[in-house]
């Protein structure tokens, strides 16, 4: 099943999250290594940009002062080494009174203004930054130097330049790739969009072209194709409907015209003061005239029936009846009928009296249409079978050996423009006989299901529930 439109929504925040998220990590982890100051290559200890301030500034607990002249203890002569740093201690003339590990090129003498630059920009000993602390003897302010055996740019967030110089490059290739995933994806999401509003406008002027189901919008894609088969399925019925619409009316209008022209004629020789019409004929030419006229109210009570029952303005009245005696009664009926009396209807039935709750009037009718549908459209020596039985529902068969019908034709049986063409029999009426009986055989809750097949016959199954 296809995802829904929330589920693109959330698909695509996804693939968003996923980049913000790495782009954030590779950004968090150039933050780190610029934080990371390796101080001491020997024991690889990492440290970050802002320890060396601290170091400096908890340094002077560890001077010691005797007789006004500053002494280092064990210890911080032991952390000096331990980092290989330099030390010096400045009095307030600026001279360098103690020194320890100091490099080449380091200075003796500090004016107040080195002190403010050495402080600033931490010197420019070489592979080496300096950090100023102070520290108090009995009122007296000394200052202390400490060197660190790295280049660490003094800003607002202390970093290691070795290291920014190195990765500076990543960080702007990393910036150009983002802004051209973001115009890439851009122009992709403003490229598929538009196949999304040229397809929809295709499908107004029918000229949709399938897409293919691929993709973040496959889903938007395979809706659009549906649509499109579904419009084309549902012109293509209105066409055929408009063709089978168009040569009904064609029929009707036939077979209207056929009963009409001996009325028409008949009435106009009886009222037809020029001629002279005797008793017999008269009486010839009355039923002639009501024959024609009972099949002309036949065609209009069958359109005007199919109307009424399809929009539910027929009643439907339903009293508990015997079925069987209802099938016996049609077929007796129908072999009464001079010219069907020589037809061979068999009627199998094991039980006696069949129960159903039914309209015996649209029931009755509904039968005679099935039955006479296969008398009509079948030859003279066609046996025809009717059974019943009643199990956990009331079963009925009308099955023939007669001519069959193709596909075709087995699909457009209970269309209401449809009337079947591969009888040789000049078979008038209007074409609803199937579709009414369809439609009572509903009404009554059943079902009916017709199998044929050409040169070998049809057979018709119905069912009723027994609770209906």
């Amino acid at each position: 099943m296809k995802k829904s439109g929330h589920k693109i929504v959330f698909n695509v925040y996804y693939k968003f999250f996923i980049v913000f998220i790495v782009l954030i990590s590779i950004f968090i982890g150039i933050g780190f290594y610029l934080l990371n100051v390796s101080i001491s290559s020997e024991n690889s200890y990492a440290n970050w940009s802002s320890w060396p301030v601290y170091f400096t500034l908890n340094f002077s607990k560890k001077i010691n002062f005797k007789g006004g002249k500053p002494q280092l203890t064990d210890l911080a002569i032991n952390e000096l080494k331990k980092y290989k740093l330099c030390f010096q201690v400045v009095n307030k003339d600026g001279d360098v009174t103690l020194g320890y590990n100091e490099p080449i090129g380091v200075s003796k003498h500090y004016d107040p203004i080195e002190m403010v630059q050495l402080y600033k920009t931490g010197g420019n000993v070489p592979n080496y930054t300096m950090f100023v602390g102070n520290v108090n003897d009995n009122g007296e302010n000394w200052a202390y130097v400490i060197g660190f055996p790295a280049k660490i740019s003094k800003v607002t967030m202390y970093f290691n330049y070795d290291n920014f110089l190195n990765i500076k490059f990543v960080i702007l290739g990393l910036f150009i790739l983002s802004i051209l995933l973001v115009a890439f994806y851009g122009i992709w999401m403003n490229r598929t969009l538009s196949n999304i509003i040229v397809g929809i406008k295709r499908l107004a002027s029918n000229d949709y072209v399938p897409m293919k189901e691929k993709g973040m919008y496959s889903d938007v894609f395979y809706s659009l194709n549906l649509l499109k088969s579904k419009l084309k399925t549902s012109e293509d019925e209105r066409k055929m409907n408009e063709t089978l619409r168009e040569e009904w009316i064609a029929n009707i209008s036939h077979d209207l015209k056929t009963p009409l022209s001996p009325i028409k004629g008949y009435a106009e020789i009886l009222t037809d003061s020029e001629y002279t019409v005797s008793p017999q004929a008269v009486k010839k030419y009355g039923e002639i005239i009501l024959r024609n006229a009972k099949n002309v109210e036949t065609i209009v009570e069958n359109l005007n029936f199919t109307y009424q029952f399809k929009n539910g303005m027929f009643p439907i009245n339903r009293k508990e009846g015997n079925i069987a005696r209802l099938l016996k009664e049609v077929i007796i009926s129908i072999l009464n009928n001079p010219k069907y009396d020589k037809r061979n209807i068999i009627f199998n039935c094991t039980e006696s009296r069949v129960n159903f709750n039914f309209d015996n009037t649209l029931l009755k009718r509904a039968f005679t249409n099935l039955l006479c549908n296969s008398v009509i459209h079948n030859a003279s020596d066609t046996i025809i079978k009717v059974s019943i039985k009643e199990e956990d529902k009331i079963y009925i068969k009308i099955e023939d050996n007669g001519k069959g019908m193709s596909e075709e034709e087995l699909k457009k049986l209970f269309e209401r423009y449809y009337r079947g063409t591969n009888s040789t029999v000049n078979v008038k009426g209007s074409g609803l006989g199937m579709a009414i009986a369809k439609q009572i055989i509903e009404a009554h809750e059943g079902k009916i299901n017709v199998k044929s097949k050409l040169n070998v016959g049809t057979s018709i199954d119905i069912e009723f529930s027994k609770d209906t």
